[in-house]
């Protein structure tokens, strides 16, 4: 996916409610094409946002350290 389209992703994951990034961040990481993917650094990125968002974003957090270390390099 070209890098303005993850940076518009990762821009609405910092301003998103927890219902509408639960379901963008579930699509990304599990239901995209391969070319539509995020990589690792994207992912940890969004890891990180949404870490310090806090509260109901924790779990969010989470998904993103899952995929992290189970997905392949």
């Amino acid at each position: 996916m070209p890098q303005n389209a993850m940076n518009e992703i990762t821009d609405f994951f910092r301003t998103a409610e927890p219902a509408e990034a639960r379901e963008t961040l579930e699509f990304m990481l599990h239901e995209c094409s391969l070319d539509q993917a995020p990589d690792r650094a994207t992912v940890a990125l969004w890891q990180t946002l949404l870490h310090e968002r806090g509260g109901r974003f924790a779990a969010l957090a989470a998904l993103c350290r899952d995929w992290l270390e189970t997905e392949q390099p």
